[in-house]
């Protein structure tokens, strides 16, 4: 996740090679979920207010 941020194509090929793509699916999900709670908290608003806002999804 670290390498693909950092933009870093020989980082992400070797990870790539230590994770089978099922792991790495769901690390980025559960990674995904774990920065919307952890951004919710933050402006103190719902995980689906936070989510949209990202997605650039009008307001429910």
């Amino acid at each position: 996740m670290a390498a693909c941020a950092e933009n870093d194509a020989e980082k992400s090929a070797e990870a790539a090679r230590w994770v089978s793509p099922e792991a790495l699916s769901f690390g980025v999900n559960e990674l995904a979920c774990r920065a919307v709670i952890a951004l919710a908290r933050e402006r103190d608003e719902s995980p689906q207010t936070v989510a949209r806002t990202l997605l650039g999804l009008p307001a429910a």
